[in-house]
């Protein structure tokens, strides 16, 4: 063969190597060996055993494209079930943050339950202490109201002081009515007696009735003003504790605090062996205790 020949067979080997290398990259190695034998032994063999070694270089190639597509195939399946695996993990993890998140939704709605029960049972607890205050100081009060009521039924009209037949028997009439409950028409009674005899001994005493009749039918303010009137109209009167202290219980019940414990500060100054001490300085305490003074 000359060399013209030769130079021809070997270009177009290296132009069919080149297409095939495009076509099989990752074995251009390979490739690159079998230029190398088919071109040193060119020289040395006929057309026929080219053309033979070429036909071998072909199945070769083939070969190896059917490996590569095989690996890639492989590779694809490898891909398919890791992200198979990937998948039931996510969907797995998912359910079970699903799972906690419920579970902690329903921790916060036990919890604000709770929370929201213990505000109502401690605002609960708080008004019943409240009522429980109010309704021992009213059941105290009462009780100082009955005692005071049972001395009044059981004791008679003060016959000591020097009043007439006439004035007796007008103060007996409203002082009966008083006995059995009717305090209307004792009242009534009385301010007619004190109309009729305003200069009697026996008229501090119909006004004080008057005024202790309010207080028992829960009229603390009128009954104040009774009061009020009693101690700047008999200032000598044997009634005169008596009427402040029912005018600082008076003046407690409406509202007006300080005014009461300058009446319960006064009877606070009486002998020590005196009821009306001890009461006033019970509710001095009583009183301190809820606005926090001394």
């Amino acid at each position: 063969m000359d060399n013209k020949l030769q130079m021809d067979f070997i270009n177009q080997i290296a132009s069919h190597i080149k297409s095939i290398i495009n076509r099989v990259g990752p074995y251009s190695v390979i490739i690159f060996l079998w230029v190398q034998v088919i071109s040193s032994c060119a020289p040395q063999g006929t057309v026929q055993y080219q053309n033979n070694q070429l036909e071998v270089l072909e199945k070769r190639v083939a070969i190896l494209e059917q490996d590569k597509f095989k690996t890639l195939a492989e590779l694809k399946n490898g891909e398919a079930e890791f992200q198979k695996k990937i998948l039931k993990k996510v969907a797995v993890f998912k359910k079970s943050q699903q799972f906690f998140i419920a579970e902690l939704n329903t921790l916060k709605n036990d919890i604000s339950l709770i929370t929201n029960d213990n505000e109502k049972a401690q605002f609960n607890i708080r008004k019943n202490i409240i009522k429980i205050k109010k309704l021992e100081k009213r059941l105290g009060d009462q009780s100082i109201a009955l005692d005071e009521l049972h001395k009044f039924f059981k004791s008679g009209m003060n016959t000591t002081k020097m009043v007439s037949s006439t004035e007796q028997n007008g103060f007996k009439k409203g002082f009966q009515f008083f006995k059995n409950k009717n305090f209307i028409k004792a009242i009534s009674v009385f301010t007619q007696f004190r109309e009729k005899h305003a200069n009697s001994e026996l008229s501090d005493d119909a006004l004080y009735f008057i005024a202790y009749i309010h207080f028992l039918n829960n009229r603390y303010e009128q009954a104040s003003l009774k009061f009020f009137e009693f101690l700047g109209l008999y200032p000598k009167s044997n009634r005169i504790n008596d009427a402040k202290w029912w005018l600082g219980v008076s003046l407690e019940r409406s509202g007006d605090l300080s005014g009461a414990i300058d009446f319960y500060q006064e009877l606070t100054k009486l002998n020590k062996q005196d009821p009306l001490r001890t009461r006033a300085e019970f509710r001095l305490e009583e009183l301190n205790s809820q606005t926090g003074s001394k």
